[in-house]
């Protein structure tokens, strides 16, 4: 009887033929798929789940180095290992589509060729073009500061996505805007009642930002 750690390895190896040609590398200490870029790294995760037989979901994610050496700064708990893995934002595929959270069911051996192929035409159609929308500073600003849901399906963290906001504020020239960008975070997470905007006024504070 095939267990499903064989068919996890199994499908594993298919993902990895399918995604380092083009240019996507798989890398142990994340359990991702990354691609390098010139200001950081662009990464696509597949997750395997364990019910009564394997399953899998997948997600994509960017990483600014300049924006996370910005905000890891202030992140005193995180460790230098941590700090080098944190990602400023991503969305899962389905959620990504529109089409709600997604996942593929491996049964067999016999499904995992199948399944890869599927797995990496998501990751095509809807992971790429994703990417690229999220491929600069600039861009992921305008993603970030989208009203509503569609800002929180980048970094569904409501305090977390403030500190990248205003973050990116600052490494996009938007100074002169700060002041609005910062009021905005903070009304948005008391009208949310989110426990964490004490955490996320000490940010400020560290930032040396002035309300």
């Amino acid at each position: 009887m095939q267990s499903m750690k064989e068919i996890r390895e199994a499908l594993h190896q298919a993902l990895n033929k399918r995604l380092e040609p083009i240019g996507f590398k798989y890398k142990t200490s994340e359990h991702s798929h990354i691609r390098p870029t010139a200001i950081g790294r662009e990464s696509f995760h597949v997750a395997y789940l364990y019910y009564d037989h394997l399953c899998v979901a997948a997600d994509v994610a960017v990483r600014f180095d300049e924006l996370e050496d910005l905000l890891n700064a202030t992140r005193s708990w995180l460790s230098p290992r941590e700090r080098r893995s944190t990602y400023s934002l991503g969305a899962e595929l389905g959620n990504i589509a529109g089409t709600g959270y997604r996942r593929w069911d491996v049964l067999s051996l016999d499904e995992v060729e199948r399944v890869a192929d599927d797995v990496v035409a998501s990751f095509r159609s809807i992971g790429l073009p994703y990417l690229e929308r999220a491929s600069s500073l600039e861009s992921a600003y305008r993603l970030l500061a989208t009203p509503g849901r569609a800002a929180w399906l980048h970094a569904p963290i409501h305090w977390d996505r403030a500190q990248c906001l205003v973050g990116l504020a600052l490494l996009t020239g938007r100074k002169n805007e700060l002041p609005r960008i910062v009021d905005d975070c903070v009304r948005m997470l008391e009208e949310l009642k989110d426990p964490n905007l004490k955490d996320f006024l000490g940010f400020l504070d560290k930032m040396g930002i002035k309300r």
